[in-house]
């Protein structure tokens, strides 16, 4: 019978500590070895082959780690791929493009894939993502390398996306959202936190094109008063909006989000100039938002 077990800040994993792992827990499901210095592919390569049954892997953390390329295990996986659904790289800052291109094939049932700060990962391995598998959740956030090419080619994960974080990945700009909403029109969240090429058209594509979105992360980018009010006649269904560091936004926008999305709940307006009056109205209709924001004069 399969079973489950989380071996939490495992700081020294060698491959013989992988064998045995491997050996002992055969239909282990859950495995999370986290900031281990010493996890690399060659120690990750027995719990890719061996455990039959493991379908969550976290890695967070370990920066020795790149997936095992498939051609060394194409052999031990010939008949078989492991039912892996969910993977988390976070802060693993030796995935390579061809790390990502290995992982993609050897785990087809993948559905949610954590990229967190995975600086060497560009558009080159992001590309391989639709050709292998339909994730449902993927994050990206601070990849620098990953631009509008790799959102085009994200595009053809279609309505099986819903979650996706592209924050502070510099290069992607309008035209990048712009292709990923219209495609991917069931996405429920975004987020998109710094990145400074964005305004309103890429907002405007969003808010027309993913009407089930429930949270949206624009901190730091160049929405202003137009683009926050197509969001909400659009959107009125938003739960969670993220507008710290937005220097074009102002009361009129926010108002209309008010207005608009009174189910709202959390509200981030740090570092804007949003007066009073547009806090007074997010207080009057959105009646259960929490409402965070620096300006001393709010009550």
């Amino acid at each position: 019978m399969p079973v489950s077990l989380i071996s939490q800040s495992i700081r020294l994993v060698t491959v013989a500590g992988a064998q045995l792992i491997a050996a002992t827990f055969r239909h282990l499901t859950h495995l999370a070895i986290t900031a281990s210095t010493s996890m690399d592919g060659r120690a990750l390569a027995p719990m890719i082959t061996d455990l039959t049954d493991l379908r969550h892997l976290d890695l967070t953390g370990c920066p020795s780690v790149d997936w095992p390329e498939w051609a060394w295990l194409e052999a031990k996986l010939a008949t078989r791929r492991p039912p892996i659904e969910f993977v988390d790289l976070t802060d693993c800052g030796s995935v390579t493009d061809a790390g990502l291109c290995a992982l993609l094939h050897t785990c087809p049932s993948l559905q949610y894939l954590y990229l967190r700060r995975c600086t060497l990962v560009t558009d080159a391995g992001i590309r391989w993502i639709p050709s292998y598998c339909a994730l449902k959740e993927l994050s990206v956030s601070d990849c620098v390398g990953v631009t509008d090419f790799g959102l085009y080619e994200l595009a053809k994960l279609g309505p099986a996306l819903r979650y996706l974080s592209v924050a502070k990945c510099t290069q992607v700009s309008d035209s990048g959202i712009r292709t990923l909403a219209r495609r991917c029109y069931k996405m429920r969240y975004l987020n998109a936190r710094g990145c400074g090429a964005l305004g309103d058209e890429g907002v405007e594509a969003v808010a027309r094109g993913c009407s089930r979105l429930r949270a949206l992360d624009l901190g730091a980018t160049d929405v202003s008063e137009p683009g926050l009010q197509i969001l909400a006649r659009c959107c009125p269904n938003l739960k969670k909006l993220a507008l710290r560091g937005c220097e074009l936004i102002g009361d009129d926008g926010l108002e209309a989000v008010a207005y608009y999305c009174r189910g709202l709940t959390q509200l981030n307006i740090q570092d804007t100039p949003v007066t009073l009056r547009g806090y007074r109205a997010v207080k009057k209709y959105c009646k259960r938002c929490v409402i965070e924001h620096t300006n001393p004069g709010f009550c």
